[in-house]
């Protein structure tokens, strides 16, 4: 092989290399995603379809999956054949431990356990109820199991010592316990949304509906992780209608956004920047630029996420399109390390380059050298030894080297030549 087939092939074979390194060592992020959220009533699947425009303006297709919940959201996105990519939970519901393949992207809003009644199911209580002990007495719909909010209530009733297998407790979705609680076959209803969820503002706007506060919010913290008290002011969720009534506590766990670990950096990177531009305004609930971030969370934060909450995207993602900045960025983790090893090899190659030519000769001289031994023997075949020298001429001749090894090759026939001279010489003396 000469030296421009060694080079041509030195370099399909290097491309070779940087397309399976950029194939199975960095593999571009899915086009398609799926956002496993919850009813189509909730916050989640709102927030989920804000995303799903976000990300498809950005060239990645998202299916935003219906759910029960929390709970189904979890075993989802625990099985990698659900083809669950992101799943929104409650704080709270889950830890480590138990989903050890899982990991936390970010909390992206408060999600208040809401405790809402029909005042008139209490006209008998000198106050408005504040105690669950208050309410376990009456109708009261905990939520849907497999739901985040019957997984904290039960946990809350438990704290209370109040069971939530009587037949007055109910299990209903978040529908079917408001229009049971405003027809008045229940009385009261648990649900954990975000204050701007469209349930809450037909709950708002009633004057029938009541929001109870909570007298033993700051006990439950400690023992339920995931929880922060939120101490909402009177007419602040709804001024027209006074509502709340007067100044209320209120439990809140954070919905955050979960994840397997094998999930890609540039999703997880654009995810938190699509979270920066929704979730960073202030609302009744949070103040300015508070979500997304990485507090209260039921699992270890990701990385990735940390550093673009921290420090923002990167350059790349800052200034380049999505897709572009995706490929720039996976050609850098390729070539930087292959430049590590590469550079080395260039700048020994000279060496490796001279150390061949001089091979090359050295060949020829070690066989010259051989047909000298002979013919200082005195006896030797004058047109035998003649036919190696052309054949060594030959084959100097042949030899593909570049111009600056001319020198070389004309010592090598100069040589050649001296040897033939004295050849001739000695066999005209002969005769």
């Amino acid at each position: 092989m000469n030296f421009t087939k060694y080079i041509a092939a030195s370099i399909i074979t290097m491309i070779l290399v940087i397309a399976m390194a950029l194939h199975f060592l960095v593999p571009a992020p899915p086009r398609k995603i799926v956002i496993a959220t919850g009813s189509k009533t909730g916050q989640y699947y709102r927030l989920g379809n804000q995303y799903k425009t976000e990300f498809e303006k950005n060239g990645i297709q998202v299916e935003v999956l219906v759910t029960k919940g929390s709970v189904e959201n979890l075993d989802l996105i625990n099985d990698a054949k659900s083809k669950v990519d992101l799943a929104f939970i409650q704080s709270g519901t889950s830890n480590q431990k138990e989903y050890p393949h899982l990991e936390s992207l970010a909390g992206v809003f408060y999600e208040p356990l809401w405790v809402v009644y029909r005042a008139g199911a209490f006209k008998s209580l000198d106050k408005p109820p504040e105690k669950i002990e208050d309410i376990s007495k009456k109708r009261v719909s905990i939520g849907v199991i497999g739901s985040g909010t019957r997984n904290l209530v039960e946990k809350i009733f438990a704290l209370d010592n109040i069971s939530t297998k009587t037949t007055n407790i109910l299990g209903l979705s978040t529908d079917e316990s408001l229009a049971s609680l405003k027809s008045g076959d229940i009385d009261v209803m648990f649900l954990c949304v975000n204050d701007h969820a469209e349930i809450m503002q037909k709950i708002f706007l009633d004057p029938n509906l009541k929001i109870m506060s909570m007298a033993k919010a700051y006990g439950f913290p400690p023992k339920i992780s995931g929880l922060n008290v939120i101490n909402i002011k009177r007419a602040s969720l709804n001024v027209m209608n006074d509502s709340p009534d007067r100044d209320i506590l209120l439990v809140s766990p954070t919905a955050e956004l979960v994840a397997r670990k094998d999930i890609h950096p540039a999703i997880v990177s654009l995810l938190i920047d699509i979270s920066q531009e929704l979730l960073s305004k202030s609302d009744s609930l949070s103040e300015e630029k508070h979500f997304p971030n990485p507090n209260h969370l039921n699992f270890d934060n990701n990385d990735d996420a940390q550093k673009v909450m921290r420090d923002g995207p990167s350059f790349l993602h800052r200034y380049l399109p999505f897709w572009v900045a995706v490929w720039v960025d996976r050609l850098l983790r390729v070539l930087i390390p292959l430049l590590a090893i590469l550079i080395p090899v260039f700048n020994f190659l000279p060496s490796i380059i001279t150390y061949r030519t001089k091979l090359k000769f050295a060949v020829i001289y070690k066989e010259l050298k051989s047909v000298e031994s002979i013919v200082q023997g005195g006896q030797f075949n004058h047109d035998k030894v003649i036919n190696q020298l052309n054949e060594l001429q030959t084959r100097a001749m042949s030899l593909r080297l570049s111009q600056m090894n001319n020198k070389g090759l004309y010592d090598l026939l100069s040589h050649i030549g001296d040897c033939r001279g004295r050849v001739n010489a000695m066999n005209a003396t002969a005769k």
